[in-house]
C-alpha cells in the first residue's frame, strides 16, 4: 500500500514548495491566478506567441503570462507524468496560483467518442503513486466540478464536443494490460492520462481548484491500439476556450 508510512497525512514536509521556489532568497515570484499546464510543444509554440516574458520559478521551470489572470507553464520542458507534474504544480501554488488546469492529450477508452471531442474528466482512477502522499487512498480526487462545467460551456460554445467521465490515471505506460482495459472500457471509463489524479491531489490538498482537459491522441481497446488521429481540431484550438472558461470561472469566485 502506498504510503508506506501511514500517518504521514497531517506531518509537516521536511522542507515546502515555498522555500524550493524561492531558493535564491529574494522572495517568491508572482504567478497568475490561473495556471494551465501542457504537454505539447505544438501547444506551447501556440501560447507563446501570445504570451509575456515568462516569470522564472525554479530548475528552468517557466510560467507565461497569457493575460493578467492565466498563464501558462510548457510542462514538457521538465519532464511528463505524474511525480513532475505533482512538483510543478506544488511550485505554481506556492507563488500564488489559486486555479490549476492541466490541458494535455490523452487515450480514449471508448470508441464513439469523436476524434475532435474535448473530454473533461470528473473522477480518477488513482493508479499512480503520487497522489496515495496528499490523500488517503479510500477518499476520492476529483475535478472542481464548477470549473468543469465553466470548461464545458466555453468548449462547446466554441465547437467542440464535450465528454464529462471517468479517467484512468496510471504512470505504468508498458503495462496498461489488456484484462484491465477491457474492464475499465467496459465500466464507461473515458480516457486514460499519466498526470490528473496527481495534479487533483495536491490541489485538494492545498485548497486549490483543478480541472483536466484532454484532447484526444489515441485510442486504447483491448482489441487494438488506435493511434494518430486524425483532426485539425487539435489543442491549439482548446487553449482559447480554456482561457475564457477559467477566466469566467475565476471572476464569479
Amino acid at each position: 500500500m502506498i504510503p508506506n508510512y501511514g500517518e504521514k497525512f497531517d506531518a509537516e514536509g521536511l522542507f515546502s514548495p515555498e522555500e524550493a521556489v524561492n531558493v535564491q532568497g529574494d522572495g517568491l515570484p508572482e504567478v497568475p491566478r490561473v495556471v494551465i499546464l501542457g504537454y505539447q510543444a505544438e501547444l506551447t509554440e501556440a501560447v507563446s506567441r501570445q504570451a509575456d516574458e515568462p516569470i522564472e520559478l525554479v530548475r528552468s521551470q517557466r510560467v507565461y503570462p497569457v493575460t493578467g489572470t492565466v498563464g501558462y507553464v510548457p510542462v514538457h520542458e521538465s519532464g511528463v507524468g505524474a511525480p513532475v507534474t505533482a512538483t510543478i504544480t506544488e511550485n505554481v501554488i506556492a507563488a500564488g496560483a489559486e486555479v490549476i488546469v492541466m490541458l494535455g492529450g490523452c487515450a480514449a477508452l471508448q470508441t464513439e467518442i469523436a476524434p475532435d471531442a474535448a473530454i473533461l474528466p470528473t473522477d480518477t482512477i488513482r493508479d499512480e503513486g503520487v497522489s496515495y502522499h496528499y490523500i488517503p487512498g479510500n477518499e476520492p480526487v476529483t475535478a472542481t466540478q464548477p470549473l468543469v462545467d465553466s470548461l464545458e460551456k466555453s468548449l462547446s460554445t466554441a465547437g467542440f464536443d464535450t465528454v464529462q467521465g471517468t479517467t484512468w490515471t496510471t504512470s505504468a505506460m508498458y503495462r496498461e494490460t489488456l484484462p484491465e482495459i477491457e474492464h475499465y472500457q467496459q465500466n464507461g471509463v473515458v480516457s486514460l492520462d499519466m498526470e490528473s489524479a496527481a495534479i487533483w491531489a495536491v490541489c485538494q490538498y492545498r485548497g486549490v481548484d483543478a480541472a483536466t482537459v484532454q484532447h484526444i491522441g489515441d485510442y486504447l481497446t483491448a482489441e487494438e491500439w488506435i493511434p494518430d488521429t486524425d483532426t485539425d481540431w487539435g489543442l491549439p484550438k482548446m487553449i482559447g476556450p480554456t482561457i475564457e472558461a477559467v477566466e469566467a470561472y475565476v471572476a464569479g469566485l
